[in-house]
């Protein structure tokens, strides 16, 4: 079928200021963090929820795994997936869900199994930093008394994190994912990460989002790797403007197999356009948005 995933890699470059952009909540929901380099870690599974939630807030698509008013089970949530449907066949109760077709999972009661077309990898932020925890007054305090209550607050300063992701055609295949999917998937990416508007995430934009077309099954691999930061001192980076990204490895391999790529799209902020001079003369076909 023409319109299933193509095989592809994806990186993902987006930023957080006075934010929380993945609680650990092993770790009194601080950011997750890692002492040994100082860098600040955000999960697949944070990044699949904005996902998620975008597709099925701003686009209305069918998740299965959604953010229901009332907290619910798997089977549940299945059971009410098949009476919508009317249909009796697990496999197609299951692959109505947008986000099974794209990351996969296990049907409850069931031996079906699908692996996920899509995997992100966990990220870090490309820039040193640290975790500061603030305390404030809260809005309320106790019947008849003349104090309010306090709060605390777990954040990190600043971090340009860097994603890696994969597409993987084969798996598309069995699950159905089509490049349909992958476009909304994509773009509730990008927006998604912008409409975050809870109180502990609120404060991060996306910067760029390339995705890399193969023509057949090869990867170049690990595309966050290729990608860094020149600035001496990025601890004390507190904004986009600040950060000096070097693009030079990457923009080798994807000149080195430019004939196993099919194309490249970028999408990218305005604040990022400088940078697409980077992905010109690599003998590739270059598709380049700016969102």
């Amino acid at each position: 079928m023409s319109d299933l995933a193509k095989h592809s890699e994806i990186l993902f470059l987006w930023d957080a200021k006075m934010t929380n952009p993945n609680g650990d909540m092993l770790n009194d929901n601080a950011p997750r963090y890692d002492e040994s380099d100082r860098k600040a870690v955000v999960s697949d599974v944070r990044v699949k929820r904005t996902i998620r939630d975008d597709l099925q807030y701003r686009k209305g698509k069918t998740v299965f795994v959604n953010n229901a008013e009332q907290v619910q089970s798997a089977e549940t949530r299945f059971t009410e997936l098949r009476n919508a449907l009317n249909e009796k066949d697990d496999k197609k109760v299951f692959l109505s869900c947008i986000d099974n077709r794209l990351f996969g999972g296990v049907a409850p009661k069931s031996n079906l199994q699908i692996i996920g077309t899509v995997q992100f990898s966990w990220a870090k932020s490309l820039n040193e930093t640290e975790t500061i925890l603030s305390q404030g007054t809260g809005a309320f305090g106790k019947d008849n008394s003349l104090n309010k209550t306090f709060r605390t607050d777990n954040y990190i300063p600043y971090g340009l994190f860097a994603m890696y992701g994969t597409i993987n055609s084969l798996n598309a295949a069995k699950s159905n994912a089509s490049e349909e999917d992958v476009a909304d998937m994509l773009d509730s990416m990008w927006q998604g990460t912008k409409l975050l508007n809870t109180r502990s995430k609120v404060g991060q934009k996306p910067r760029m989002l390339i995705r890399v077309i193969y023509k057949d099954t090869y990867m170049i691999g690990l595309l966050d790797e290729l990608v860094k930061i020149d600035n001496e001192n990025s601890q004390q980076l507190r904004a986009f403007s600040e950060c000096e990204l070097n693009f030079s490895a990457l923009a080798r391999s994807l000149k080195n197999m430019s004939q196993k790529i099919e194309k490249v799209v970028v999408f990218y902020d305005d604040s990022a356009k400088k940078y697409l001079d980077n992905f010109k003369d690599l003998n590739i076909n270059l598709e380049a948005k700016e969102l």
